[in-house]
Order: structure tokens, then sequence, then C-alpha cells
């Protein structure tokens, strides 16, 4: 196992809050036939970068260093991330609709769900996800990542705090 700079995990959060502002409004365009409603002015959706960084530090952490065949410790990366992500997703949702007096998603219409922020369905994809970012997308963008430079990686970083203040913090 490397060790990893700041700039490995800012640019991670940068990058995968950019991807799924990206996802977010692809697949709305699809299914809905619009874009989604976004609480940033940016083209980020920073829970997206939040929920990468917490599966890179899992699996850094824990499942690098756990003695366990390959199929076992897959199945058990799976539960787990699935698990977190969607508590992440839950608390982001009461977040932003306290924040905001708005629900950004609504899963009622589900069959599987647990009130309007989590549903069984929605759970599973964010852990086959997880597991495609792991072992697919983020050896892949670990090649570029790190060269990024630093100040762009700053000025990004700012530009979301800045984003962040405006959006939550109105007038």
């Amino acid at each position: 196992m490397t060790k990893k700079n700041l700039y490995y995990y800012i640019n991670n959060f940068i990058l995968f809050s950019f991807f799924g502002f990206l996802f977010e409004n692809t697949l709305h365009l699809l299914t809905k036939g619009d874009l989604t409603s976004n609480p940033f002015y940016g083209p980020w959706m920073p829970i997206y970068g939040f929920g990468i960084i917490i599966m890179i530090f899992l699996t850094r952490l824990v499942f690098n260093r756990v003695k366990l065949n390959r199929p076992l410790k897959i199945i058990i990366l799976f539960l787990t991330v699935t698990l977190i992500l969607t508590i992440l997703e839950l608390i982001g949702g009461h977040l932003t609709e306290f924040i905001f007096h708005k629900s950004f998603w609504n899963y009622t219409n589900f069959k599987y769900n647990f009130g309007k922020y989590i549903t069984l369905e929605v759970s599973l994809g964010w852990g086959i996800a997880c597991l495609i970012f792991l072992y697919i997308i983020k050896p892949l963008t670990d090649k570029f990542i790190e060269k990024i430079p630093k100040f762009i990686s700053i000025i990004l970083l700012i530009l979301i705090i800045i984003d962040f203040i405006f959006s939550f913090f109105p007038k």
C-alpha cells in the first residue's frame, strides 16, 4: 500500500463530485426528460466525492489489510459500502431538506423504500457502483489523478467551498 498525499484525496473528491453531477443529470435526462435540480451552482455533487473518499479510506484502512480470499472480501466489501453509502444518502437527504426546505430526491414510489431518502433498489445499486469504481474506474483514474497540478486542485476546491457557502448560507 502506497501512502497517498492530500492532493490525491482532494482530486478524487473533485473528480467524482463532477462525475456524480454528470451521472445524476444523465440518469435524470434519460428517465425524466430533463436535468436534475442541483443545490449547487457549479457542476458538482459533493455527496459523490464524499462517498468516494469514504470508499478509498475503507479499502485502504480495512479491506487491503484483511486476510480473506478474494470472493469473500468482495462480498463483505459490497455489504459494508452498501450500508455506509445508504447511511450517507439518508443523512444527505435529511440535511439538504433541512437546509433548503426541499427534497432533491424521493424514493417513495419504489417498492422497497424506507422513507423517501433510501430504498433497497438504489442501495444495491450503490454497492454495485462501488465495486465497479474500486476494481475498474479507480485503477484508471489513479494513473492520472496524481498528475493534476496542485494549483488546479486548490482552485477547484476553493470554488467548491465558495459554492457551498453561497448555496447553503444564502442571504
